[in-house]
Parts: structure tokens; sequence; C-alpha cells
């Protein structure tokens, strides 16, 4: 308490105050999927689509839809637990900077879990931040005052006792961030029984079959494998850093995947200079570490691509964003286990039974895959991320004999 009364002075308040700080240990907890949580998050997803500035942001669009009262009632439904499982208590968020509505889906996954939250948001002006604030200090003024506790988002700069401060209060601390990041966060200490989650640097693949491909709808195809990439500058863990192909067609499918895709780069994508240094020097970096490994079949500014003679376990060391992509032609989907390690989230597939990718999952002791998903959904939202059930994890079971 001590020290967030030194530290108050320089915490800038998006939503909430020093006052539901000052009595966080106070704050009632509830039970998983609480109906006025459900409630609040379903007129949330409402106020959020009334913001004419949700139309250029796709990002806010798909959080508002996760969120709608519907939706959350079903997951509700599914939901099954044998014991009575009631809030932790306060949950401190670490957000990262690279991805604007990670934020929402930490405190949405806590506060169904029946937690109260405090979110130290990025510094970067993100309006996807503003858009998701605004809304919630709007529902905070009408019938939705009584949720003010559960909720309360700040700004601060890099500072050790303020996080120490928070995470002195809090019974749960999630951290969304590179490793360095996640390192110095962990130098706060938490209280004995306090537990945390982390959300460390990983990467993701994609897996198409090139036969199915040149079946479908190649234009879709792009943009669903577009929206997954591009959209956040590969920024995110779940965005595909690789494409591995599989079927006979391969360099015919290759062609046309990529020339759809440029096309879309060019209408859509918005540049950032900076990025073709990034590709460059990680380009060079494989190069020179690792002879003979790989060739650079086309760059400009906008898309870069690196055909693979062979995967190797430290290959997404040299990976960047900003639409650099690894590219492998294999014959056996055992090809890829080399980049299957523990760093690997997610796996997005198109023309390929999932069961397979199920089955090189089990069968060969693969320590990595998260999420197996179709491409166009690895950006979808779920409380189940990262291979944590974030509805169990953040909360605590009451046993009643």
């Amino acid at each position: 308490m001590i020290h967030m009364q030194q530290n108050f002075n320089k915490l800038q308040f998006l939503v909430g105050n020093q006052e539901t700080l000052e009595h966080a240990n106070e704050i009632p907890v509830k039970e998983v999927l609480d109906n006025r949580v459900i409630d609040f998050l379903g007129d949330l997803s409402k106020q959020i689509l009334k913001d004419p500035r949700v139309k250029s942001y796709p990002d806010v669009v798909t959080y508002a839809f996760w969120i709608r009262k519907n939706a959350l009632l079903k997951m509700k439904e599914r939901y099954a637990s044998e014991f009575l499982r009631v809030g932790r208590g306060m949950a401190f968020h670490i957000a990262p900077s690279n991805v604007a509505v990670s934020f929402a889906l930490s405190f949405t996954s806590a506060l169904l879990a029946g937690n109260a939250s405090v979110v130290r948001v990025s510094n970067k002006a993100f309006v996807q931040v503003e858009i998701i604030a605004d809304a919630i200090s709007a529902l905070y003024d009408t019938e939705y005052s009584d949720m003010k506790p559960y909720l309360t988002l700040v700004r601060y700069e890099h500072d050790e006792e303020i996080t120490q401060a928070l995470s002195d209060i809090c019974d749960i601390r999630i951290i969304w961030g590179g490793n360095q990041t996640i390192e110095i966060i962990r130098k706060a200490s938490l209280k004995p029984r306090a537990v945390e989650l982390t959300f460390a640097d990983r990467h993701s693949i994609a897996l198409i079959d090139a036969d199915v491909y040149l079946s479908g709808n190649s234009e879709a195809i792009t943009k669903d494998f577009y929206l997954d990439s591009y959209y956040s500058d590969q920024n995110a863990c779940s965005a595909p850093r690789i494409v591995v192909w599989t079927g006979t067609q391969k360099d015919k499918a290759k062609q046309m995947f990529w020339s759809c895709l440029r096309q879309q780069v060019e209408k859509e994508y918005e540049f950032k200079p900076i990025m073709a240094i990034d590709k460059l020097t990680a380009l060079c970096r494989l190069a020179a570490e690792h002879d003979n490994i790989a060739e650079l079949v086309e760059q400009d500014n906008k898309m870069c691509r690196v055909r693979l003679k062979k995967l190797i376990p430290e290959l997404m060391d040299y990976k960047t964003g900003g639409g650099y992509f690894f590219e492998y032609d294999a014959e056996d989907l055992r090809e890829i286990i080399p980049i299957l390690g523990k760093s690997c989230q997610t796996v997005g597939y198109y023309g390929i039974d999932p069961i397979e990718i199920k089955k090189l999952l089990f069968e060969t002791n693969v320590r990595g895959i998260d999420r197996i998903v179709p491409l166009g959904h690895t950006m979808d939202l779920s409380v189940i991320w990262d291979g944590y059930n974030m509805l169990d994890t953040m909360s605590r079971v009451v046993d009643i004999f």
C-alpha cells in the first residue's frame, strides 16, 4: 500500500481511478461466468460498435463480436466444472506494445473468471485502446457504475517501483511480451499465493496443400492469410512466419498464392520503412550463420520470401515482420518437426486434415503447438490461449462436501 501511494502521481488513468486501487483487496470476487459480467461485456460490445472509428479496425470488431452476450451465454453453457469456481481477486495485466487488442483479451478473460483487473496498457497511441476505453467509460456513466471497481486501465513509463506496487496488490499477474520483458517484470515479487501467467515470444506456421489450394477460391484464401499475417505486421505470436507447402503442384500453387497476396498487399498494406532494414538484417544473419540453407526468392519492401532447403530448430531466431516469410516444400509432415518446439504456438492449415496434425503432435513427442486452426482464424480470440484455459487458471476452486 505504501508503494502505491508513493507512485500514484506517475499513473495516467484511462479508465478508473486511484481510489479503486487503494481498496483493491476489498473488491468482492465473482463466480466464473457471472451473469452481471456477461451483461456488462455484452453491452460493451454494443457500445464499441456504435463508435464510427471502429470501421477502420477489424481487430476491435473481432473483439466486439467475441464478447456478444449470446456468444458468452453459449460459452457459459459449454463451460463445465464439477466444482464451484470463483475469482482469485485482483489481476494485474502488463499488455504488449505490439498487438493493440491483446489487453482486452486479457482483462475480459479475468473478468469472466471472476476477478477485478488493473491493466497497464502500452504507451503507444493505439486508437484501438482509445475506442475500447471510451466504451468502458461510457458504460460506467450509465447503469454499470457497480462494475467500476472491476476494471482499471492505466499507463506509466517503465518504473520498477510502480510495477512492484501493483504486484503487491495482485493475486494474478499476467505478462504479455518478449522474453526480456518477462524477465524484467519478474524482478517484482508477488504475494505467496499469487499466480502468474506469461505470454512470451512464440512463432506460428501455415500449412497449405497445393492441390487443394488450386481447386479453391484463391482470392478468399489469400485474404485470410493477409489478415493472419500482414494486419499485425506479423507482430502477433499467431501470425504465420513460414509457409509449408504439401501436395503435387507446389510450384503452380506458390506462383498463384504469392501473386494474389501481392495484389492484396499493394491495395491495403501501409509499409513502415524501418521494416526493410529489419528484413535485410534477418536474412544476412541467417545466411552468415547457416551456410547453404536459405535462398532469397523474392524481395522488395513489402514482401520478402526466403526459400529454405531444410528446417532447423533455430530458424525462428531469424524471424522478423512486415511481410517476411520463410517457405518450405514438404513431402511428409514429419519434416516440420524441427520447428515445432515449445516456442511454436499456432499451426494454421488449409487443405490438410487437422487430425493429421494432431497425430503428428502426439506420435512424435512434439513439445510445441498450442493451437491448430484454419487459415483466417489464427487471430480469433478465445479464453484458451497459449495452452492456458484462462477461466480455470485465473479462478480458484471452492470444494464443498
